[in-house]
């Protein structure tokens, strides 16, 4: 009797633990109905990093790239015009004094527009309209411009000025090249927030599990993410990502008062390198239904959304 009661006590103990476990939270990516007997993919140990790197394509032969760093860093913008197998430096620093490049927004070969940092490390616009050859610095342009100051990533700069951030940190911004008023987020905590409304108000997070890097096209956006953010809600059959996955975000009804993301995955970028190496290591950008990938000393390019690479 004394061993029975002990058993059953133990099993309603277990119960009661079982039962007061907190619910699983909710994923961006949706789980399959039945109920798994493993336990799902874990998520890469790696979290987002602002970048090192910046790309902006104009055309399926046409980038712009550069490399960034520290408030002292030299701006040496590269253009290819022969996708990408080939790029030609110029040199911002010395034509405009501008450093440290924050974003690229490219309009064609020739035509180019840079946010970097001036001698105090304050946010500097610069352009060019001969391919590099000249730079010279627009401080008014700064007025309407996206951008994130590196001295305060709590906060963004859009078309109606300064306004907070919808989470501590951002380290990826990215403008729409179709409405001036529409942006999202990359946040420190690897979530993706957008705005319709110049950062007047944000929509609700997107948690995206692995995501390193975020860029904007015609028609939303899209995310780069370690792994295979998708892979505990995917069919058992179905082979995960193995490098990096090409992962589409969409804003559902901009119009709503609080407007909603959703994603999908499209593709992938098959790679060895740790996660831990492509951090604030890798740039996307797209143009004429090209996506264009920067990638240790690759520069790669794919016209259907990341299932194949060329």
């Amino acid at each position: 009797m004394l061993i029975t009661s002990a058993l059953t006590s133990t099993s309603v103990d277990a119960a009661v633990d079982a039962s007061s476990e907190p619910a699983a939270t909710a994923s961006a990516f949706p789980s399959p109905s039945a109920t798994p007997t493993t336990s799902p993919t874990a998520a890469p140990a790696v979290m987002p990093l602002p970048t090192t790197r910046l790309l902006s394509a104009v055309s399926a032969t046409a980038a712009w790239r550069a490399s960034t760093g520290t408030c002292r860093a030299s701006a040496a913008p590269e253009l290819s015009t022969d996708s990408g197998s080939s790029w030609t430096a110029t040199d911002a620093t010395g034509r405009s004094g501008v450093t440290a490049l924050q974003s690229i927004a490219a309009q064609s070969e020739s035509v180019a527009e840079f946010i970097g940092l001036d001698e105090d490390c304050a946010p500097q616009f610069v352009k060019t309209f001969v391919a590099g050859d000249n730079y010279s610095s627009y401080p008014d342009e700064l007025d309407n411009a996206w951008y994130v100051d590196p001295a305060d990533r709590a906060a963004v700069h859009g078309p109606d000025g300064l306004a907070s951030a919808p989470c501590d940190a951002v380290v990826a911004l990215a403008a729409s090249p179709a409405d001036a008023d529409s942006a999202a987020v990359l946040c420190a905590d690897a979530r993706i927030f957008a705005t319709t409304d110049a950062a007047a108000s944000w929509s609700a997070p997107l948690a995206v599990p692995g995501v390193l890097t975020l860029t904007a096209t015609d028609l939303g956006y899209i995310a780069l993410a370690a792994g295979d953010p998708a892979a505990s809600s995917t069919d058992s059959g179905s082979v995960a990502c193995l490098g990096l996955s090409v992962v589409d975000v969409g804003v559902l009804d901009p119009a709503a008062e609080t407007a909603a993301l959703s994603a999908s995955t499209t593709g992938c970028y098959a790679t060895d390198e740790a996660p831990a190496e492509l951090a604030a290591n890798i740039a996307v950008a797209s143009a004429d239904d090209t996506l264009w990938l920067w990638i240790g000393d690759l520069t790669l390019r794919s016209t259907d959304v990341g299932q194949s690479w060329l």
